[in-house]
């Protein structure tokens, strides 16, 4: 396969002693919100995995919206050796930029960041449920209009799962009042409004049904729920096992 003929040029690159000094512990570091720093620490193992480096884990050090930082260490789970790492974040971006991420978030590499999450205390949510993330807070207050996807286009979404998965209730989470989602609400679709981040993204990891937005939030979540997942197109790439929904009006 082509994937793997790249692989194989990747990590034979130099020989020798050139290639006994090629480092081998990796990490990932940044500051941004939490779905962004996951998703750079899940690209990161990604990366390191697809070397054959050894992931180095870099816990998060700030989180943006005074989120508390010591209770997303514990939630995500992923261990802390201790380590000094050799190199950090020279990959993550072809990750996080790849047009076929599947090479790198291989079955292996979902089922190792899905041992860590849930090998920690997590909340209690009811898995069966179409978890819809919008995308509001900051990108509405900053009005990043290409982060952004219209209640109308989600309102004929609504009526299309509605008619797929007659059985499931749809929770839609997301920031903000009420009445911003008000033409979207009926007897089969609950507003799940500025809840408990861990609790938000538990649902959407849980959910047998998860739609995502244009955020890494739920693109991350993504990655560790086993059941549908319903993409909407932006620069990080889908799987291929995903459903693609083309936005219209």
């Amino acid at each position: 396969m082509l994937w793997y003929a790249i692989k194989q040029l990747v990590i034979s690159v130099g020989s020798g002693t050139d290639r006994a000094r090629r480092p081998t512990r990796y990490t990932v570091a940044r500051r941004d919100g939490f779905g962004a720093q996951y998703q750079a620490m899940m690209s990161g193992v990604a990366y390191a995995h697809f070397m054959n480096y050894r992931y180095v884990h870099t816990p998060f050090q700030r989180l943006d919206h005074n989120v508390d930082v010591a209770a997303m260490n514990r939630f995500i789970g992923i261990p802390v050796s201790g380590e000094k790492a050799d190199i950090r974040e020279e990959g993550s971006a072809l990750v996080n930029s790849a047009e076929i991420p599947d090479i790198y978030y291989t079955d292996e590499v979902r089922a190792i960041l899905r041992s860590w999450y849930h090998s920690t205390e997590k909340p209690a949510v009811d898995p069966e449920q179409i978890a819809i993330h919008i995308r509001r807070g900051d990108a509405a207050r900053q009005n990043l209009t290409f982060r952004l996807t219209s209640n109308s286009f989600y309102r004929q979404l609504i009526r299309d799962l509605e008619g797929e998965y007659p059985g499931l209730r749809i929770r839609i989470h997301s920031e903000g009042q009420p009445g911003d989602f008000s033409d979207l609400e009926s007897k089969n679709v609950e507003l799940a409004l500025n809840e408990d981040l861990r609790v938000t993204f538990h649902a959407m990891v849980m959910a047998k049904v998860l739609v995502t937005a244009k955020s890494s939030l739920s693109y991350a979540a993504a990655l560790l729920n086993e059941n549908t997942v319903c993409y909407i197109p932006f620069w990080h790439k889908p799987l291929k096992s995903w459903k693609i929904l083309e936005e219209r009006e």
